[in-house]
């Protein structure tokens, strides 16, 4: 599992676009702002996490941060799978509650995420720093 995580807007989809290509990587499916069901090409790129997670946030955070977390392990085992996450806890914490929640969940998912992944990349408008 190789995730890309950087703020919005800071040009993670464009990068990893051209990663893909410059990997030779060419039979990919994207799934965005939803999990994978049935995936039949060798990469999948997921992104969008946070729409996954906002319909869901009345469950409990750590629970479906493993649900999450080990189904996109599942799909690791037979696919490449990339991640695209959006960086939500560095900025300012926001005053709806349902926002502080939803941050507060994708960095527990994101937190398990880097646990398992192999590959980690910060973009940072464009630029990729290789953090794991």
């Amino acid at each position: 599992m190789h995730i890309f995580i950087g703020g919005a807007y800071n040009g993670k989809h464009e990068y990893v676009i051209n990663w893909l290509k410059e990997q030779d990587l060419f039979d990919v499916e994207w799934y965005i702002g939803q999990l994978p069901q049935n995936p039949t090409s060798e990469t999948i790129v997921v992104s969008g996490l946070e729409r996954v997670i906002k319909p869901l946030l009345e469950q409990d955070e750590r629970k479906l941060a493993t649900q999450i977390t080990e189904q996109l392990q599942s799909f690791d085992k037979k696919h490449r799978v990339i991640i695209i996450a959006t960086e939500m806890g560095r900025g300012i914490v926001p005053i709806d509650q349902q926002d502080r929640q939803l941050r507060d969940t994708c960095g527990r998912l994101y937190q398990q995420l880097f646990a398992v992944s192999e590959h980690v990349t910060r973009i940072w408008y464009g630029l990729a720093e290789k953090i794991k």
